[in-house]
């Protein structure tokens, strides 16, 4: 028998011998009552703990034995670790480790420049690499996790067809191990993976379509119908502009901004920033309902027309001879950050949809209902009715989803490694490293690491909390 099972077998048998006898000697039971015994047996401890603590006193003694649990395996560790940052040597024994102090910190901090990890220690130069290239990914990553997470949840909170069947599928990837998402996106990514695969045939299929006659005039023509539709239905949205239909004619006008280059004329570049500053703007003008946004949309309607019409479109499509790309290892590219941001919001952002989606249901539908009956915008609606009240649930996200990203490790050790180069390399892919996977490990170092990590995760949360408490407070 193990330890656990023999320690269970004791536990169980002081429970019922010791119980019975408890009981035995306090109450008697006849034949009829051995039901009642049995009833009895099995609140024993909650009765025992009146006896001893009184009423009061009975949770505090019901949640000690978790507190102990609680306080062994996470309070003491963190303790420990924060001793062991202070302490030299390579042996795991803490007794066996001489204590030097802050030194460990010292290396950490021993640069010219912290901001140019090149002018620190080679202990320095590692950590602060991590640091700030984690820093980056929060930056970017927890910002697009909430967005996409919060745009998830109010599609599937829709009275929309096969909606349980979406709450499934978004939220399936939370439940697959690190492992498993980084094998299915190494087979998608690599050099001869499905990415490239599609995008290579697409490219070669447009590029056939191209070197037909009468591809640019059949490409205007449909282009064309699909701008008409799409203004149309912007300008005859219910109740006024659509902001839905807005934020497609933006994507269209961007589009063809980005092919037509109108600064080219000019000899400037930056065309497809442009138009994407633009399709912003206008977007905003619609969705804050401001007094120039129909005649806006009109002109933006007759300058795309216009653009339209001078698009070679058998140029745009003709893309010649597709080669593939090395997505995870191409360096300089920013290809290897984006995917490693891309992955890890896949595999996270069901857990926050969910989350979200409870609290878009505890929301009043009277409010709706009542928005609805004074005719207000959808747009409206969200700014005014959902966003403050699903506040609240937005911070619990938001401060869940910055803690897990500043933990990020497993999608980065299995995807890239921290490569190409240092250019995904991650602090706590730094700190296993100088833990475990040095021939030399230094967990003096390492925990020393951890704990600069934990303040800067703490600075970053409390700031957040402050930030939304004064947000919601205004």
């Amino acid at each position: 028998m193990t330890p656990a099972g023999l320690a269970m077998t004791i536990l169980g048998l002081a429970w019922v011998v010791g119980g019975a006898a408890w009981l035995l000697s306090h109450r008697s039971y006849t034949l009829r009552q051995v039901p009642r015994f049995f009833a009895d047996l099995l609140g024993f401890p909650v009765e025992l703990s009146q006896s001893l603590f009184g009423r009061i006193g009975v949770p505090y003694a019901l949640l000690l034995p978790n507190m102990l649990i609680f306080g062994f395996f996470t309070f003491l560790p963190m303790i420990l670790n924060v001793y062991v940052s202070m302490t030299g040597g390579s042996s795991i024994a803490l007794f066996d480790r001489p204590f030097v102090g802050l030194e460990k910190y010292r290396d950490i901090f021993d640069c010219a420049n912290i901001f140019i990890p090149k002018t620190c220690s080679n202990a320095g130069y590692n950590f602060w690499t991590g640091m700030f290239n984690t820093l980056w990914f929060v930056v970017i990553q927890v910002p697009v996790m909430v967005v996409v997470a919060l745009l998830t949840a109010l599609v599937v909170n829709r009275n929309i067809r096969g909606r349980g069947f979406w709450r499934a599928m978004f939220f399936y990837p939370v439940m697959l191990s690190p492992v498993v998402i980084a094998n299915i996106w190494n087979w998608v990514l690599h050099r001869k993976g499905a990415l490239n695969a599609a995008i290579g045939g697409t490219q070669d299929t447009l590029s056939t379509l191209a070197g037909l006659s009468g591809f640019d005039i059949a490409a205007t023509v449909v282009f064309g119908i699909v701008l008409m539709v799409v203004s149309e239905r912007t300008l005859r949205g219910e109740g006024g502009l659509s902001t839905a239909w807005a934020g497609v004619f933006c994507g269209v006008f961007a589009l063809l901004t980005a092919w037509a280059q109108p600064l080219s004329m000019v000899g400037l570049p930056g065309s497809g920033w442009l138009g994407l500053a633009l399709a912003a703007l206008l977007l905003w003008l619609v969705a804050s309902e401001r007094a120039i946004a129909r005649a806006a949309v009109i002109g933006f309607g007759i300058a795309a027309v216009l653009m339209l019409l001078s698009i070679q479109f058998d140029a745009v499509f003709d893309y010649g001879r597709y080669r593939p790309v090395n997505w995870l290892v191409t360096p300089n590219t920013g290809w290897p950050f984006f995917w490693l941001v891309f992955v890890f919001c896949w595999s996270h952002m069901g857990l926050y949809m969910l989350i979200l989606l409870a609290g878009l249901q505890a929301i009043p539908a009277d409010l709706y209902e009542a928005a609805k009956m004074d005719a207000t915008k959808p747009f409206r609606a969200f700014r005014r009715i959902t966003l403050p009240l699903v506040m609240p649930t937005l911070t619990v996200v938001l401060v869940l989803s910055l803690i897990r990203s500043f933990q990020i490790f497993d999608e980065v050790y299995l995807l890239t490694g921290g490569g190409p180069g240092r250019e995904t390399f991650m602090v706590v892919q730094n700190i296993y490293e100088v833990a475990f996977s040095s021939n030399h490990p230094d967990y003096g170092q390492a925990a020393a690491g951890s704990i600069l990590m934990a303040v800067v995760i703490a600075v970053f949360t409390f700031f957040q909390l402050w930030l939304t408490r004064r947000q919601s407070d205004l």
